[in-house]
């Protein structure tokens, strides 16, 4: 299960005019645990995003409301993770009230 492990240190929100969302962060090994296929759900608790599964979850700490309220009404959100600066893994996650 998640914990401590799942949390994202340092990571950027990228939007486009649109309000599309993605999420971009180093790999986080607690994610490979997770199966390729899905599917892949983020909540909302308090100021924070939980992305992934229930097991195994990117958490996002610290997200400006303005974020959190598109992220709610576009209902996706991408989270992409690189390694020695390249993309390794892009991950479609959906709005869902509780995991």
């Amino acid at each position: 299960m998640a914990g401590a492990d799942s949390v994202v240190v340092e990571y950027e929100v990228f939007r486009n005019d649109k309000n599309a969302l993605a999420f971009f962060f180093s790999r986080l090994p607690v994610l490979d645990q997770n199966p390729a296929e899905g599917p892949f759900w983020f909540t909302v608790e308090d100021s924070c995003i939980l992305a992934g599964t229930v097991d195994f979850h990117a958490t996002f700490e610290d997200v400006q409301p303005d974020i959190i309220d598109i992220a709610k009404q576009r209902g996706v959100l991408m989270m992409i993770e690189f390694e020695n600066q390249q993309p390794v893994r892009c991950t479609p996650c959906y709005f869902s009230e509780n995991f």
